[in-house]
């Protein structure tokens, strides 16, 4: 059963961040979980990290003060390399969750696709949450969850996938989709494609999610589309206008799945925020 408990929260003071720092907020408030925040003081960005690390302290109890003043709330501020550490204190720490913004200042602008973003995503052991793509921070009345989009491979992942959209779902009382991709195979005789074979596999597919759902004690509604895997989720995402995506990530041994190939993709194209489990 998926739990929420003990959220991560990487802190790089941007306004990035604190646009993220509402989602937080609200994930922390819905969950009744406790939050770390965490500041790591990059040596590549300091000749002297241990100089500027009681400085880079007081900024972190600065911004816990006015982002998290009313949670259950810490805060780490550690010297290493960012995706390092980051990866490091979710696992000592045991966090449920990682939350963390997708583009801000310093060594945080690497985030999108960067070398931070595929160190945690490919080597943290609980589900990452990264933000939405938006130029304006937005405000705590406008962050919601009342449409979850669940996208499945079906791969060996997609029952815990599905387990965490519909917990979330029934968490917020929100509605929940499943999106499936079926992307042809590449080549000159895609066009020749037997239509009697791909309606044969769009129903094992169907028959499939049909298992998975009742497995997981969910009656979502199911789209299915041919096409770049990136492409239907995202577009399944804007045109249901969804508040969270829901995707599949690793089986503890890096990206697996269809979807992993996707996942960066995905993650830099999404109208909202990604739950990649």
């Amino acid at each position: 059963m998926p739990v929420v408990k003990k959220i991560l929260f990487p802190v790089d003071f941007s306004k990035r961040c604190i646009g993220a720092a509402r989602y937080v907020r609200a994930f922390a408030s819905q969950f009744g979980a406790e939050i770390m925040l965490l500041h790591v003081v990059e040596t590549g960005d300091h000749y002297y990290p241990e100089v500027a690390q009681p400085h880079l302290e007081r900024d972190l109890t600065a911004f816990l003060i006015d982002e998290f003043h009313d949670f259950q709330t810490l805060s780490n501020c550690i010297i290493g390399a960012t995706e390092t550490k980051i990866v490091e204190t979710a696992s000592s720490w045991r966090s449920d969750l990682i939350m963390m913004p997708t583009s801000g200042l310093g060594r945080y602008r690497r985030f999108l696709l960067g070398s931070i973003t595929a160190k945690v995503l490919h080597d943290a052991e609980c589900p990452v949450w990264t933000d939405i793509h938006s130029q304006e921070t937005p405000t705590s009345a406008r962050i919601a969850c009342k449409k979850v989009l669940c996208a499945l491979d079906l791969g060996e992942r997609s029952r815990a996938v599905l387990d965490w959209a519909g917990w979330l779902a029934r968490e917020h009382q929100a509605d929940l989709r499943i999106v499936h991709a079926a992307e042809a195979e590449a080549g000159p005789l895609e066009k020749y494609l037997d239509r009697e074979f791909a309606a044969s596999g769009a129903a094992e597919a169907r028959t499939r999610i049909a298992e998975l759902q009742g497995a997981a004690g969910t009656s979502a509604n199911v789209a299915m589309a041919q096409g770049k895997v990136s492409d239907v989720v995202t577009c399944a995402a804007k045109e249901w206008s969804a508040d969270l995506l829901v995707i599949g990530r690793h089986n503890g041994s890096g990206l697996a799945g269809r979807l992993h190939q996707n996942a960066y993709s995905i993650i830099g194209e999404s109208p909202c925020p990604v739950l990649s489990v």
